[in-house]
């Protein structure tokens, strides 16, 4: 019996299109690069873990949608890159004329995406809104190692700013 109402339960989501919580709704954005709107560029100095440059893009039309609104829309897809970083013979990240570190190769890309409904199985104290978090490894594929729990817990800290880190940098740049 109980394995025909688990059944009939995920029947019933996959007909009504239910969003349910997991790193797996969230699919890599192809083409992001080109296709999205850079909105700002962070330099991440990292003792430990090394230093990283860390890029962020936002989908054009949640940007569109942000400019009009000031919020961000479901469908809102944010995705950060984070880059190696060139180092001089001390060891030290070298930075360019811009300020920013200079970079070697792509190290890893995390994807932010708000969908109606996304977030509501998780429980309180873990739920960023309608925001579900995935990490992928420089080449696109999606990373089986990452905590994305730590991402919950992290942009808890957040939830005035719609549980953005980088919510002023997204202000400025949609003036």
């Amino acid at each position: 019996m109980k394995t025909w109402l688990v059944s009939v339960a995920v029947a019933i989501a996959l007909v009504g299109g239910a969003a349910r919580a997991g790193t797996e709704n969230v699919a890599f954005p192809k083409g992001y690069a080109e296709n999205y709107v850079l909105y700002t560029t962070v330099n991440k100095p990292n003792a430990k873990s090394g230093d990283t440059l860390r890029k962020f893009y936002i989908n054009k039309s949640a940007m569109a949608a942000y400019k009009a609104s000031k919020a961000l829309p479901s469908g809102t897809i944010l995705v950060r890159e984070d880059w190696f970083t060139k180092k001089d013979t001390a060891k030290k990240s070298i930075i360019g004329p811009d300020g920013k570190f200079v970079t070697t190769k792509k190290k890893a890309v995390v994807v932010s995406e708000k969908r109606d409904g996304w977030g509501a199985d998780y429980p309180a104290g873990m739920r960023n809104g309608n925001w579900e978090y995935a990490a992928f490894n420089a080449n696109g594929e999606r990373n089986p190692k990452a905590n994305i729990k730590r991402c919950f817990g992290c942009h808890l800290s957040k939830k005035n700013d719609d549980f953005i880190f980088t919510m002023k940098a997204l202000r400025t740049a949609a003036k």
